[in-house]
């Protein structure tokens, strides 16, 4: 069982992705009722926000493990092959980084290294997704001299790695950070660019509960006697009316990490994949760049959604919304695990039984989050992190990243994951960042 410090906050928030933005437009608007509460906290100048469930290229932040009798297997065998016709590949595949953009990529480039053993010279490979998973593979298989097209339903690359600017910084609409950095492989193409990166301090917090995160501690230790982790719940060992501030420590720890609630999680998800070592990094200049480094000079085919696969042994067939097909030897499938499960690309023949099985197995969770540019300082500005627990709502908007302490500018990234993500998920943006400000006057106050 790993320690309650290896699990919580090392993957946390960007662990691979949460993203889909609905805009970047001054939130001070004509007729706006002015809020009551602290004045130093005044109205934001502009707001980014995300709502990756809403996504149709998404539908998801990131996956998890349920409660299943595969367990982590579920990943393994959605990582296989099938008929040496169709690949997958993608976070949710990765048995050894899930839920992170460097799992991705290593699940991107394992998809490549399974092609280039069964294929012939000179194929012609599609790959569904430019995000890592999918420039991964492609990249590997375009300097093997295989012919490659990859097809990009939205009309940017990336995927769930998306870099927009807010106060002139980059602003991470997926992922964040690069997880635990020594012998990462995100790491080695950070340094290829040249790039420069800061070390985050999770335990540079303020306003952190102290004494709940150690009655969370207590029970989590309950979690080692577990004697079927792969079906019980995290859930299962907590109480059933947790206090307030026990309640924000237990969406710090779950829903803002594994982007899903204790009851939907398998006691295997806390435990799964390889131990992260080094500390974790931000990236100044933006995980874009460390995108457009890994795809180079391979071409992708943007706003071209896929609706159906056709595969057998003479190769496959994709079907695209406009009618058209792209036919192939072989196929590389790295949409999100949301996308797998709501069954948008119809299979010809169906994906074998064991395949959907693994499918409904995996989670597609939601984390969601929200940069505010203030026009003042008001906030502690060496605390790289925020936390605070509302009495009234526990969990909601309990978790900040102090932009200042970073990049120098008043900016704020808030989150929310699990359920609180999921209600505001439909919400309009003035409600979302309403919701936001009303936090943080509490917290100021």
């Amino acid at each position: 069982m790993k320690s309650p410090d290896e699990i919580g906050r090392r993957r946390l928030l960007g662990s691979a992705l949460a993203m889909a933005v609905t805009g970047t437009v001054p939130s001070c608007k004509p007729g706006t009722t002015p809020r009551r509460g602290n004045p130093r906290v005044r109205e934001p100048v502009r707001y980014l926000r995300t709502s990756w469930s809403i996504d149709p290229f998404a539908r998801c932040s990131y996956s998890y493990l349920g409660p299943s009798s595969l367990g982590a297997q579920a990943r393994t065998m959605l990582a296989a092959p099938v008929g040496e016709r169709l690949y997958f590949a993608g976070e949710a595949t990765s048995s050894e980084a899930p839920s992170t953009a460097h799992g991705a990529l290593e699940s991107g480039r394992r998809a490549a290294r399974q092609v280039i053993d069964a294929a012939e010279e000179g194929e012609h490979i599609v790959i569904i997704g430019s995000g890592f998973a999918g420039l991964g593979c492609a990249r590997a298989l375009f300097d093997e001299d295989y012919q490659v097209t990859v097809l990009e339903g939205r009309d940017r690359i990336g995927g769930r790695i998306w870099t927009q600017h807010i106060a002139g910084v980059p602003a991470e609409m997926g992922a964040s950070w690069i997880h635990g950095s020594s012998g990462n492989v995100m790491t080695r193409v950070l340094k290829e660019t040249g790039d420069p990166s800061y070390t985050f301090d999770y335990e540079n917090v303020t306003g952190e509960d102290e004494q709940a995160m150690r009655e969370l501690a207590r029970y989590e230790e309950k979690l080692e006697d577990l004697e079927d982790p792969d079906e019980a719940t995290v859930a299962s060992v907590m109480p059933r009316n947790p206090s307030a501030a026990l309640r924000t420590a237990l969406t710090i720890n779950y829903p803002l990490e594994y982007a899903a609630e204790p009851h939907q999680l398998s006691v295997t998800a806390t435990l799964e994949g390889r131990d992260p070592k080094g500390p974790d990094l931000l990236l100044p200049q933006g995980y874009s760049r460390l995108l457009e480094h890994v795809r180079g000079d391979v071409p992708v085919r943007r706003r071209q959604v896929v609706t159906g696969i056709e595969y057998g042994t003479d190769g496959v067939s994709v079907t695209l919304r406009d009618g058209n097909t792209v036919k192939a030897d072989r196929a590389v499938i790295t949409v999100p695990i949301g996308v797998l499960k709501a069954a948008t690309i119809d299979f010809e023949p169906a994906l074998p039984a064991l395949k959907q099985k693994a499918i409904e197995s995996l989670g597609a969770g939601l984390l969601d989050k929200l940069w505010l540019e203030f026009p003042n300082l008001f906030w502690e500005k060496d605390a790289d992190v925020i936390e605070w627990s509302d009495p009234k709502n526990p969990g909601l908007w309990p978790w900040w990243v102090n932009g200042y302490k970073t990049f120098g500018k008043p900016v704020l990234l808030g989150f929310n994951g699990g359920d609180h993500a999921h209600r505001l998920a439909r919400a309009s943006d003035d409600e979302v960042v309403d919701s936001a400000i009303r936090a943080l006057q509490h917290m100021q106050s």
